[in-house]
């Protein structure tokens, strides 16, 4: 007799504080299994966004190319417009469509 119990009252004790011991240590990994879950997204995430930067990053410098190239050359779009505007006006089926009538087909 430990404490003056019987056996099997400090045997039913031992188990009840086990079991109770088993389910606080059970729910303290699902806590931490679910903050490394966490953290190993945002880790995820944050090479996204690393990835994304670099990516706008580009865009711009190419995109800023482009405008100085652009800015040194003589405007020849304007050649292109009126080059679509003669085919158009030489082909019968773009000329029927542009006056709202719709081409016949024999």
């Amino acid at each position: 007799m430990l404490f003056g119990l019987p056996w099997f009252a400090i045997v039913a004790i031992v188990a009840i504080a086990g079991g109770l011991l088993y389910a606080f240590k059970e729910k303290e990994m699902e806590m931490e299994s679910k903050r490394m879950t966490s953290v190993r997204d945002l880790n995820e995430l944050r090479k996204v966004v690393h990835n994304l930067k670099s990516r706008i990053d580009t865009l711009e410098s190419d995109l800023q190319k482009q405008s100085k190239n652009s800015a040194n050359k003589t405007s020849g779009s304007l050649g292109d417009i009126e080059i679509d505007d003669e085919v158009e006006d030489q082909n019968p089926d773009n000329s029927a469509h542009s006056q709202g009538k719709t081409p016949t087909r024999n």
